[in-house]
């Protein structure tokens, strides 16, 4: 019986890991195209009035992108599981996922930079908390990807040469 039973976590476990390795390209297109479809909504918009509305939506969508991964594969797991082939190819997933949100922080960030003195301080509270929840999920987003490159480079993974460093990383040191 007990020969039974690790077979039965053994074979659960392997259909598990090989449906992850399934789900991997079909995530990383998905969020590719979450992100594209952000860098062009927030390319349209051209003032603050325009601009929490569409981050709400894009907001929502990666949210919902999220929610809809296996708990396998979420960020989180990526820290707390042995590092593999599988959990490398999967923190690309996230690379884009958390460039994503980065995306969304820094143009916010910036529109609201750029704004008149008059205009520097939201007065409105529901602009407010949107505000400090776009930046604390932006600023989390940028903490998450620092701690995917240092597990790249704790396991010489070829990330000095990597898109993923290139387009995370100043994304990070700006954050």
């Amino acid at each position: 019986m007990d020969v039974q039973n690790r077979t039965a976590e053994k074979t659960i476990e392997v259909n598990a890991e090989a449906q992850l390795r399934l789900l991997i390209p079909t995530e990383i297109a998905r969020i590719s195209v979450i992100a594209a479809n952000a860098m062009r909504v927030l390319s349209t918009c051209s003032n603050t009035s325009e601009l929490l509305p569409a981050v709400q939506g894009l907001s929502d969508h990666i949210s919902v992108w999220y929610d809809g991964l296996p708990q396998s594969a979420k960020v989180d797991e990526l820290f707390h599981t042995p590092w593999d082939e599988t959990r490398c190819t999967l923190s690309y997933v996230h690379m884009g996922h958390l460039g994503a949100i980065t995306l969304i922080f820094r143009r916010t960030l910036s529109m609201y930079k750029h704004r008149s003195r008059e205009q520097q301080n939201p007065t409105h509270p529901d602009e407010r908390a949107r505000l400090i929840a776009i930046f604390n999920d932006g600023i989390a987003a940028a903490k998450q990807a620092s701690h995917i490159l240092y597990l790249f480079l704790g396991e010489q993974a070829g990330i000095r040469h990597c898109w993923s460093v290139m387009y995370v990383l100043p994304s990070t040191l700006l954050s």
